[in-house]
C-alpha cells in the first residue's frame, strides 16, 4: 500500500495541485496531510477575518479538491489532522465528509491491520492563533507571546475572540497529558502516528539559528511507545537546515518532509514523502530532496 505524506500547505493551491500530480504519478493509495492545511496569510491582515477566510477556502477549494483526488488520481483514502494555524478545522467536519477522514486525536485502522493515530497540538509559538497550542509539559520553556492572541469562540462557531495567551495556555492540559488520552493501538509496531509537531532535539525540529523547537513530550512519547513510524511537519525549514528529512528515535522512523511556500525560490516545489506502509524504512523517498 503506497502512502503519500505532506504537510504545511497554508492554503497554497499550487502545492495542492502538485500533490495531485504526484499522487497520480506514483499511483498513491493513501494520502495523508499533517496539518496547516488552510490559509494563514490574511488579505486584510486582520485575525478577526481568519475564520471566514478559511471556511471559504474549505468550501470553495479543499472539499472539491479532495473529491478530485479520489475520482481523478484514484486515491483510496485521504486522512488529515489540524495544524496550529487551522483555526477553522472543526468547520471542515461540521458535516460528514466522504472524501476526507478526520484523524485528529482519533485512530483509523486499515484492512491490512495497520493503524494511524493523529495528534495536532504543538508547544507554544510566537504566533497569535492558539486553538491547537498547549504547554509542552509543566517545566518546558516557551517563547514570548503576543497579546492579544486568538481562539475560536465557543458561542459563535464562526468568530475568533481575543485572549491572553499566558492565562489561556496555563489553563489547558499539557501535551504530555494529552498524549496519554490518545486511542490505544493494537500493536505499536504496526502503528503510524501523524503529529504536527516534530520531536524535540532531532534533525526534524531545527529553526533558523540552529535552535530546536519541537516537542519534548512527543519525543518522550515516541521513546516510550516505539511505534513503527511518526510523521511530522510544523517546522518548514528543518530539512534544509539539518540536511535530513528523517531521523530515528530508538527504532522508530520519524519524518518531517519540510515545506516551501515560495513559488519563485530554488526550493519552491512540493515537499512530500512516499513509502510503502508495511516497510517505510526500506522504501521512503522524498519527492523534492532525493
Amino acid at each position: 500500500m503506497k502512502v503519500l505524506y505532506s504537510s504545511d500547505f497554508h492554503g497554497e493551491t499550487r502545492l495542492y495541485w502538485e500533490l495531485l500530480e504526484l499522487a497520480m504519478s506514483i499511483s498513491a493509495n493513501i494520502v495523508i496531510l499533517g496539518g496547516d492545511l488552510l490559509p494563514s496569510f490574511l488579505p486584510a491582515n486582520r485575525y478577526e477575518h481568519m475564520l471566514l477566510n478559511q471556511e471559504s477556502f474549505i468550501d470553495q477549494f479543499l472539499v472539491p479538491f479532495s473529491k478530485t483526488m479520489l475520482e481523478i488520481a484514484g486515491v483510496e483514502k485521504i486522512l488529515v489532522i489540524a495544524g496550529n494555524w487551522d483555526v477553522a478545522y472543526p468547520y471542515l467536519f461540521s458535516v460528514p465528509r466522504e472524501s476526507l477522514i478526520d484523524l485528529n486525536q482519533k485512530k483509523y485502522q486499515f484492512e491490512n491491520g495497520y493503524e494511524m493515530i493523529g495528534y495536532p497540538f504543538v508547544p507554544p509559538t510566537p504566533f497569535r492563533p492558539k486553538d491547537f497550542e498547549k504547554m509542552d509539559d509543566p517545566d518546558a520553556p516557551w517563547p514570548p507571546q503576543k497579546n492579544p492572541s486568538y481562539i475560536r469562540s465557543t458561542d459563535n462557531f464562526h468568530e475568533l475572540i481575543p485572549i491572553s495567551p499566558y492565562f489561556y495556555l496555563k489553563g489547558r492540559e499539557t501535551i504530555q497529558e494529552g498524549l496519554l488520552r490518545l486511542p490505544e493501538p493494537k500493536d505499536e509496531r504496526r502503528t503510524i502516528y501523524v503529529m504536527h509537531s516534530p520531536p524535540f532535539g532531532t534533525q526534524l525540529d531545527l529553526i533558523q539559528g540552529g535552535q530546536h523547537a519541537g516537542s519534548r513530550s512527543i519525543k518522550s512519547f515516541i521513546e516510550e511507545r516505539q511505534p513503527l513510524m511518526t510523521l511530522h511537519g510544523h517546522i518548514h525549514e528543518s530539512p534544509e537546515i539539518s540536511g535530513a528529512f528523517l531521523d530515528t528515535v530508538g527504532v522508530t522512523l520519524s519524518v518531517n518532509p519540510g515545506q516551501s511556500l515560495l513559488a519563485d525560490s530554488r526550493s519552491g516545489k512540493l515537499h512530500a514523502v512516499t513509502f510503502e506502509m508495511g516497510k517505510p524504512g526500506e522504501t521512503i523517498s522524498h519527492a523534492c530532496l532525493t
